[in-house]
């Protein structure tokens, strides 16, 4: 295996525990710690926690260990308030406007949400859905939208553990498939209340871990 596919691996890992709160707020935890826990090499452990700073996750302190900045259950509520905002908003902005040439796209990238489930390739569903729903916003031309998107992905998002992943994926893509169906029958308001389930099921598990 690649020295990036192993630094992705423990990125996902250890972000993993810092989501489903694993750590106590503000704990530390130690390079070492993670080579054992991980049972990977430092290159990799070092590799994910670089990138795991730069989100904002935990805070690499010299000679001290890794600080980790884990959100608050208030915290993951606020910033899934904010994404159900701006997913509402730009189905809103997207009423009347679409057109087969859209949808086309849509229901391309579901298509390749199934075909990774079918083939079990976690990795390539979760780029797939943010493609999903980064599309819709582009369709709005609305950068800032885009930009606090990718963010709030980048500080909380909930991956289910591997016997449960899934189950829930397959129902974030159904659900995705009822959201275009209401998008192509111009019920903005279904499609409005359908996306609200959708991010609202994943706060909640996000929360409840």
């Amino acid at each position: 295996m690649s020295e990036h596919s192993l630094s992705h691996q423990a990125y996902i890992a250890i972000k993993n525990r810092i989501i489903k709160r694993e750590y106590r707020r503000d704990s530390y935890t130690s390079e070492n710690q993670l080579v054992e826990e991980l049972g990977m090499s430092r290159t990799p452990i070092r590799e994910a926690l670089h990138q795991l700073q730069s989100e904002g996750l935990l805070k690499i302190i010299p000679r001290k260990g890794i600080l980790i900045q884990q959100l608050s259950l208030k915290e993951i509520r606020d910033y899934y308030d904010l994404r159900l905002a701006i997913e509402l908003q730009t189905l809103r902005q997207l009423q009347g406007y679409l057109t087969e040439e859209h949808f086309s796209p849509l229901e391309q990238l579901i298509d390749r949400q199934q075909d990774a489930l079918d083939h079990q390739a976690y990795d390539r569903w979760l780029e797939e859905d943010k493609s999903f729903h980064r599309y819709l916003m582009s369709l709005t031309s609305n950068e800032v939208f885009l930009e606090l998107s990718d963010n709030i992905r980048q500080r909380v998002y909930y991956q289910p553990d591997p016997l449960r992943r899934h189950a829930y994926y397959t129902a974030s893509t159904e659900e995705h498939k009822a959201i275009v169906a209401a998008l192509r029958n111009q019920d903005i308001a279904l499609a409005e209340q359908l996306m609200t389930t959708h991010i609202l099921r994943g706060r909640e598990k996000a929360v409840s871990g």
